[in-house]
């Protein structure tokens, strides 16, 4: 690690494959960056490393808030059968808190995924 301070500087990015240390190695008007154990990615390809492990990130998000919506219904259910109506009425409205939440992580991974669509058709537009 003490060799890479040489060739760069520490970028406040962590590396998209291991999560260690990233390096910025300036190259003229090239960005690099590179990892203690190997990984180098461009600035361009590092930037697509970080956009996928945010929408896997997003995706589990989304994943274990459908599951603790799930449970909150359920447990919902089970008050509500059982004549405990305080307590179903406290499940009920966590269960809508948890599909507010997920509805915004879904809404911000809807953006992403336009914002990224509309990069692609600009750069396809450009290409030609």
């Amino acid at each position: 690690m003490d060799q890479m301070d040489k060739f760069g500087h520490r970028s406040v990015l962590t590396c998209p494959d291991c999560g260690g240390v990233m390096w910025e190695i300036d190259e003229g008007d090239l960005s690099r960056f590179r990892c203690h154990v190997g990984h180098a990615y461009t600035a361009e390809v590092m930037s697509l490393a970080l956009d996928e492990n945010l929408r896997r990130a997003l995706a589990s998000a989304v994943r274990a808030l459908e599951e603790r919506t799930a449970l909150a219904r359920k447990l919902y259910h089970q008050a509500k059968n059982s004549g405990h109506r305080l307590l179903a009425e406290t499940w009920a409205e966590k269960t809508r808190e948890f599909e507010r939440e997920t509805d915004i992580i879904r809404t911000s991974t809807r953006r992403m995924d336009r914002l990224a669509a509309k990069a692609d058709t600009a750069k396809q537009s450009a290409a030609e």
